[in-house]
């Protein structure tokens, strides 16, 4: 049983990798266009800590911050797979710490983007609950 947790935990990880490197080649390709530029500009500037900011420049730090930070997030996932002895699990607080990411991104999904987010986040669950669930009996 250990055995299929981590390689789901594998999967998980090289998921985040593959989803963030995606995510930002979709962003370079087709989300940083004039025209899409134009549609932010109408909404004209956003106030930020005090300071007015063009909401596009908003939008691009964000997009462009989310596709590294899940690369990050699947890097460090593979650092403790690889990390932690040919028959053990990471610590729980990995698990646990990818599971309420997943849950946000879950609530984020459901509330503000759409049901891809919220099916992801449903498939990491089940990539990372065994893990959690396996490494608290470790």
């Amino acid at each position: 049983m250990v055995k299929l947790a981590r390689l789901l935990f594998l999967v998980g990880a090289l998921t985040f990798i593959g989803i963030g490197a995606m995510h930002s080649f979709v962003h370079v390709t087709e989300l940083s266009g004039a025209g899409l530029e134009g549609r932010f500009d109408q909404l004209g500037p956003v106030l930020l800590q005090g300071d007015e900011v063009r909401a596009w420049d908003l939008f691009q730090g964000l997009s462009l911050l989310m596709g590294a930070f899940s690369i990050a997030l699947g890097l460090v996932l593979l650092g403790c797979w690889l990390g932690s002895r040919p028959r053990a699990l990471p610590h729980p607080l990995v698990p646990l710490a990818v599971l309420a990411q997943l849950l946000v991104i879950m609530g984020v999904g459901w509330l503000y983007l759409s049901p891809f987010q919220v099916i992801g986040g449903a498939v990491g669950l089940a990539l990372f609950a065994p893990a959690l669930f396996l490494s608290i009996r470790q």
